[in-house]
């Protein structure tokens, strides 16, 4: 059985909404648990109670947010609003012991709270949140990118932004049936066997069931690391002497620090992916590509690395598409989007 990563009650929450009341009244809702819920006809402050749903507010629309899962990193602010910045970043609540900083979010009068549910959480505890903060309550499935359509929808018709959630719920399904239709057929055999490594070591990664790691197999590619989850959160620990036996074809990381290091350690070198220079850094601003949290940006990663395992059968200008991207789900500017530096290229 999975086991949690932090604190006694942990996992995750999830569901995503129904609409069946009418617009211009109180509407009911039906979330993913299968819970009936009853929102007021306008909803302007959502509390976002775990890190998967601040990226999910944010590209429906970032002025609902009142307070943030995580703080942001410097190199996030090119791409995130100043309001949000600026926001209080409270924590996470995923049923563990007490709500994060009650009185702050007391002070931010949420209006809704979007929760992330996953197998392995007390509900009954999320859901005694929503009585404490006096708020609906709704959970929303995100662990896998294909959730994401539907729980765009569900919680944009939920606070007002259909039209928005329809948008960019139609860009996604769109990119995984492109993805499928490229790389869905490559043979178990010509399939390219990727490692990926995280931490400033490289040696904790991701089992193949890993949502973490998600993005390696809507690449159409292998995941070498064949474990179970023993944790929610990931970050297996590895050895180098295991990666020597495995010896990917590809290396995929987040971590800059690694990625700097890699290429001058001696002990890495007899890896064949390094020695070849098949190591590749994913970005993280202003949302971690590969999926912590999950997020939309799975979208940009599993078309980034279809192109460079298989350029042949999946064709992709990361300096047309990222811009685009981050314009149509960040609302930037294309222009100020810094490919090169968020592909560790500069």
């Amino acid at each position: 059985m999975l086991k949690p990563c932090f604190s006694t009650h942990n996992a995750a929450l999830a569901a995503a909404l129904l609409l069946t009341g009418a617009t211009s009244q109180a509407a009911e809702v039906v979330d993913m648990a299968g819970r009936h819920v009853q929102l007021p006809a306008q909803i302007d402050r959502v509390f976002a109670a775990a890190p998967p749903v601040v990226p999910l507010i944010y590209a429906l629309n970032p002025n609902k947010l009142i307070t943030v899962s995580f703080p942001f990193k410097p190199e996030d602010a090119a791409y995130i609003t100043p309001a949000v910045l600026a926001l209080p970043p409270v924590g996470r609540y995923l049923g563990e012991d007490s709500v994060p900083n009650p009185e702050l979010l007391a002070r931010a009068a949420p209006q809704l709270t979007v929760a992330w549910e996953m197998p392995f959480i007390d509900r009954s505890k999320v859901e005694q949140t929503f009585q404490t903060l006096g708020t609906p309550g709704l959970f929303v499935h995100l662990e896998h990118l294909a959730d994401y359509p539907a729980a765009l929808e569900l919680v944009g018709a939920a606070i007002g932004e259909e039209a928005r959630a329809a948008e960019l719920a139609s860009v996604i399904r769109s990119a995984l049936q492109r993805m499928q239709s490229a790389v869905g057929a490559i043979p178990a055999s010509e399939r390219k066997r990727v490692y990926f490594a995280e931490g400033a070591s490289g040696l904790l990664t991701e089992c193949g069931d890993s949502f973490h790691a998600e993005v390696i197999a809507l690449a159409g590619a292998e995941n070498v690391m064949t474990c179970e989850n023993k944790m929610m959160c990931g970050r297996e620990p590895t050895t180098l002497a295991q990666l020597k036996a495995l010896d990917p074809d590809v290396i995929v990381t987040d971590d800059a620090k690694f990625f700097a290091s890699v290429k001058r350690d001696p002990a890495w070198a007899e890896l064949r992916a390094v020695r070849e220079g098949r190591v590749y850094r994913a970005p993280t601003a202003p949302f971690d590509w590969m999926g912590r949290p999950p997020s939309f940006m799975r979208v940009l990663a599993m078309q980034w690395l279809a192109n460079l395992l298989y350029p042949e059968r999946f064709a992709w200008d990361a300096a047309v598409e990222i811009p685009a991207f981050y314009a149509q789900f960040l609302g930037v500017n294309p222009a100020s989007v810094k490919v090169d530096a968020l592909l560790g290229r500069d």
